[in-house]
């Protein structure tokens, strides 16, 4: 298969990872007729279960399972970055891998990431790749206030340490393992934006309007769309996005993470090639979802509207707030919103901060979304004391 090649409907989908993105994907794939195989890499595969046409349960190492994924998938998408080098590179020797290995590979490496970022001459923190202990206190001494981040496997907050005294390179020194880390230059933003960028492989792009988001503990706790920034900054995180792609020969939807500094720059902090959850809010407010772009990209159909039709706030539910015991759909303190639309990704429960599923909440307007959101955190957060409280 070339890369320009188009795949009618009938054709078969696969998809390496079977969490909430997979799930969410193939449903998207299967309203345009495609065929779906998941293969969950040894990971929960809970949300797909009921959902892609077969789940195969198997960690990435299998090689009867790589075997099926070569037979009878016409094009294969990845839900994470984290997939290991000779999966990649087996599905790119027989050229069905969309997004390409080479994007997966550098959105799934910090040290990777920034200096491809470097290259492409887009603006990001300040930064110095860490590779012993020395480089560590080095890199504070030339930059300062810092956050270093180990290169592989970070994600919501995990495999951080903020910097700010040889007493906090010490600590960091002690806890990162054998990881090789990139340390950034502290950034005080004002916000943070992502914007969501589909590519086709015949070369179509599709911009979705920026989402500002609000992180609780490092996970995303809501998404507000179209976000409260200027015409100007938002036109230059859509140019951004756009020149993000065609420097990476991007196939799918691109996931564009952004520092806005209160002097009103657009800095650069991360990507994901994949879809994401702060583009869940297109599935209910956009006139084409982020998993039917992602769809058309891969399968090189037309990539069709991107327009936001309704402001609009998304909400994560997460399992430090959200228990298996309550039942929101039937809870009269959440069924009683009108314009919220439910996804529930039937996903295990497990403590920590697990995403259970989100909530969309559509308005007339912006401020109306923000206040119906805003309500529906408060009673979250009121509802989880009272669980704590009766656990003890």
């Amino acid at each position: 298969m070339t890369m320009e090649t188009t795949l009618s409907p009938g054709s078969t989908i696969g998809f390496l990872g079977a969490g909430q993105l997979a799930r969410m994907t193939a449903h998207a794939a299967q309203r345009l007729g495609y065929k779906t195989l998941c293969w969950s890499g040894g990971g929960d595969a809970s949300p797909t279960l009921q959902v892609a046409g077969e789940v195969i349960q198997t960690d990435f190492h299998c090689k009867q399972s790589l075997e099926r994924m070569l037979t009878e998938c016409d094009v294969i998408t990845v839900e994470t970055e984290n997939i290991p080098a000779d999966l990649l590179a087996a599905f790119t020797g027989k050229g069905i891998l969309r997004p390409r290995s080479q994007a997966v590979r550098i959105a799934g490496d910090r040290r990777l990431e920034r200096e491809f970022i470097a290259s492409a001459e887009l603006a990001q923190t300040d930064f110095r790749i860490a590779r012993n202990d020395q480089d560590i206190l080095q890199a504070f001494h030339e930059i300062g206030d810092c956050v270093a981040k180990t290169a592989r496997d970070g994600y919501d907050g995990k495999g951080q340490w903020r910097i700010r005294s040889e007493v906090d390179v010490q600590l960091c020194i002690q806890q990162r393992g054998d990881y090789e880390l990139v340390v950034e230059k502290f950034i005080p933003f004002e916000l943070e934006l992502s914007i969501l960028v589909a590519r086709s492989a015949s070369g179509e792009i599709k911009v979705y309007d920026p989402a500002e988001n609000i992180h609780r503990h490092h996970v995303l706790d809501a998404s507000i769309v179209p976000a409260r920034v200027s015409s100007e900054i938002s036109d230059n995180a859509k140019e951004i996005a756009k020149k993000l792609v065609v420097e990476l020969d991007y196939i799918g939807i691109l996931a564009v993470e952004l520092f806005i500094t209160k002097e009103g720059e657009v800095l650069i902090n991360e990507l994901a090639p994949r879809p994401h959850n702060s583009g869940h809010h297109t599935i209910d407010a956009c006139v084409t979802s982020q998993f039917d772009i992602h769809i058309r990209a891969i399968c090189n159909l037309p990539l069709t509207s991107t327009t936001l039709y309704h402001p609009v706030v998304m909400v994560n539910l997460i399992s430090d707030q959200w228990s298996e015991d309550v039942q929101g759909l039937t809870h009269p303190d959440y069924a009683s919103f009108e314009n919220a639309v439910w996804h529930l990704y039937e996903k295990q429960w497990k403590p920590g901060r697990r995403k259970l599923g989100h909530v969309n909440f559509i308005e007339e307007n912006r401020d109306q979304a923000l206040e119906k959101a805003n309500q529906f955190r408060a009673i979250l957060a009121s509802q989880t004391k009272l669980l704590t409280s009766s656990s003890n």
